[in-house]
């Protein structure tokens, strides 16, 4: 499609109260019943469970109820800190573009939008009928306000800088008409307009402020918010005025559950109709069971063993030679088949088979495993074999087989003399420590996901791999520049050659021990219809279905 045409990371503390145990049912001693008195019974039983098919003829919709394995940092769409959130914003908020569940750019709060020929001004035209959830229309003023908020200091966006800060003005033409302006060719715009730049209510806000916004968030997706309680829920209600998606079911709960036998049982016993957030080693036992069922799909998430190259007191890690010596000692193939069960697509650079630039064929495959190679270059490195390497793992949860990959491949590295030390943090702590501003010294590595949330990594991989970047530990000027360059191309053509080479080039620096992209498994009721979306890790519940 040509230029010009048109396109179609605060919480609140608060107080939980014990939930209800019922006592043990105990069946008292009695007489047998009379036939009369069992005819009765019978029949209140036939007409009790007429109910909720009476309840959907009705047209009264079925509520949702499903176990996470953890719970958001942040309610306020503009302080975004980690992939746990966009549970809740990916089904809350809503950008100007989105994408399809197939991983498709589609319009979202704009009907349309056109691109000017120096890829410099995008003409949007919002839809007519887009409200908020607290029934306000969706207007030229809050796409303004909601740039304006996003980039402003006290705000603290750590994402403004993938698109937001590359936005000169969004100038109003009519209240359903904004032109939006850049500094320099941005050829991700759209797509990342989707999970970067979420629209939010300018009147709401000045009525309310922002730190009442984080704790009673009102957006324009397919479901709007109603309770959060730390460690216990998130509770949402179908949105029922929604421009296009309105859910097939009246509310959802998201249980927090971080155990994932506990997931599991609940799912079993009917108390939950989805659990996220399932392993691979677990699939397979659902499969067996007759009241559930698995849906996967792929996704963009990363998986690798992120390398500490430019912080680490350890100057070994600084040598690429190194670097590329620890890949050379991890046996992918095994790790897929013992650890994995095959649910996930191996990365030769770090990035996801269909994201751009990353095809099959035009980057660098895995890494072979050849543990003497791995050997040789590390003695001729003069690698310090006496000195144990500090690998930072996740606890469960967040990523499939988070902490299981970590013990797999300290084993791996300990086969060509690589001594290590694994210490294990819950989701919060690990997420501080990844994106602290002050890298750790004493970490030389640590458990690595990022996702990209949709076919372009320009969102992602500036925050991953460029020097001061919020998740990277790398320092290397030549793939700096590169980075700065990734948006500056109007062909399409020119800048999926552009990212070949730089995949290519992050392949040869080895800032990580590269792995996989994951397979997301959900565990669901067989009452449960629902197709989630490709690409992305957390689950976008708009088109669930569920029969009672």
């Amino acid at each position: 499609m040509g230029r010009g045409q048109e396109l179609n990371e605060t919480r609140e503390e608060t107080t939980m109260t014990e939930p209800h145990t019922p006592k043990p049912f105990r069946r008292p001693f009695r007489r047998p019943f009379r036939r009369r008195t069992l005819g009765l019974m019978v029949a209140a039983s036939c007409a009790l469970s007429v109910l909720p098919n009476l309840a959907l003829a009705q047209g009264r919709k079925p509520p949702l109820t499903m176990a996470i394995g953890i719970e958001p940092l942040t309610l306020d769409a503009g302080r975004v800190s980690g992939g746990a959130d966009y549970m809740f914003f990916g089904n809350v908020f809503e950008g100007i573009y989105s994408h399809d569940i197939d991983g498709k750019l589609v319009p979202g709060l704009a009907e349309k939008a056109t691109v000017s020929a120096d890829g410099l001004t995008y003409d949007v035209t919002l839809r007519a009928n887009a409200k908020f959830h607290n029934g306000d229309p969706v207007t030229a003023e809050d796409i303004r306000f909601s740039w304006e908020r996003g980039v402003d200091p006290k705000i603290r966006n750590p994402r403004a800088n993938v698109i937001l800060n590359n936005i000169t003005d969004v100038e109003i033409v009519d209240p359903l008409h904004v032109k939006i302006k850049l500094k320099k060719p941005d050829a991700s715009f759209l797509d990342n307009s989707d999970q970067y730049w979420y629209i939010v209510p300018k009147t709401y806000i000045a009525q309310v402020g922002d730190e009442e916004f984080a704790r009673k968030p009102v957006g324009t997706g397919p479901f709007k918010f109603v309770e959060f309680k730390v460690r216990s829920h998130l509770k949402l209600e179908g949105f029922e005025q929604h421009w296009g998606r309105v859910p097939a079911v009246s509310e959802v709960t998201m249980k927090i559950v971080p155990e994932e036998q506990t997931r599991l049982a609940q799912l079993q016993t009917g108390e939950v109709d989805i659990a996220a957030g399932i392993t691979p080693v677990i699939a397979p036992t659902l499969k067996r069971l007759a009241s559930v069922k698995i849906a996967s799909v792929p996704t963009f998430e990363n998986i690798a063993i992120g390398i500490n190259a430019a912080y680490s007191s350890n100057p070994d890690l600084k040598k690429p030679e190194v670097r590329q010596a620890l890949n050379l000692a991890v046996d992918r193939e095994a790790l897929l088949k013992t650890v994995m069960l095959g649910y996930a697509t191996l990365s030769g650079p770090p990035c996801a088979q269909g994201v751009e630039g990353c095809t099959k064929g035009n980057v660098p495959g895995p890494y072979a495993y050849d543990p003497k190679k791995a050997r040789e270059m590390l003695k001729a490195a003069n690698f310090d074999f006496s000195k144990p390497l500090r690998y930072v793992a996740l606890a469960p949860g967040r990523a499939p087989q988070s902490k299981e990959i970590g013990e797999a491949v300290a084993g791996m590295l300990s086969k060509v003399g690589i001594k290590s030390e694994m210490s294990v943090l819950d989701y919060g702590a690990w997420l501080a420590m990844y994106g602290a501003k002050v890298k750790d010294p004493n970490v030389d590595l640590f458990f690595s996901t990022l996702t990209d949330y949709n076919p372009d990594p320009s969102g992602r991989i500036t925050r991953l791999f460029r020097t001061g970047g919020v998740f990277s530990w790398f320092n290397d000027p030549a793939i700096d520049e590169k980075l700065d360059r990734i948006n500056n191309f109007v062909s399409v053509d020119e800048r999926r050659a552009f990212l070949n080479g730089l995949w290519t080039d992050l392949h040869t620096q080895a800032p990580q021990i590269i792995l996989w992209s994951t397979t997301t498994i959900y565990g669901m009721s067989k009452k449960i219809d629902w197709e989630p979306s490709h690409n992305v890790s957390w689950p976008l519940l708009w088109n669930v279905k569920k029969t009672v």
